[in-house]
């Protein structure tokens, strides 16, 4: 069977965004009980948006790719919720995760991280054929 037979089998309403979920483990400790993150792959288009965000400001822009992909990638708790910004007193969910009042850096990064790996970035992804 060749590679494009094998596509064609592919039931195309499988071909969700792989999502998973991830506990940040200080908010647990801190509410008493597992604080989940549900995370999904970004898409190409949300990719080109935060580069097209991002580009121009140097150094500054490359550091806040991370946040920008968090932004996009993280499915609940919704970090736009009006109510939850008001909590932390910050306007806008990119200050909510500038000024570390909820994530810390580190938190960022993991998810960040968790992100990519979702969206097909990393180790393992794609795998040379050897000749048989």
């Amino acid at each position: 069977m060749s590679t494009l037979d094998l596509l064609l089998a592919i039931d195309p309403e499988r071909l969700n965004r792989p999502t998973k979920q991830v506990e940040i483990k200080r908010l647990s400790e801190l509410a008493g009980q597992p604080v989940a993150f549900t995370v999904q792959a970004i898409t190409f288009d949300e990719m080109n948006e935060i580069q097209d965000i991002t580009a121009g400001k140097g150094a500054d822009g490359s550091k806040m790719v991370p946040i920008f992909t968090v932004l996009k990638g993280v499915v609940e708790p919704s970090l736009k919720d009006s109510t939850l910004l008001g909590r932390f007193n910050v306007s806008t969910p990119k200050e909510l995760l500038d000024s570390g009042k909820l994530l810390l850096p580190g938190e960022v990064m993991e998810l960040y991280e968790q992100i990519s790996g979702l969206s097909g970035f990393g180790e393992g992804k794609v795998v040379e054929l050897k000749n048989a």
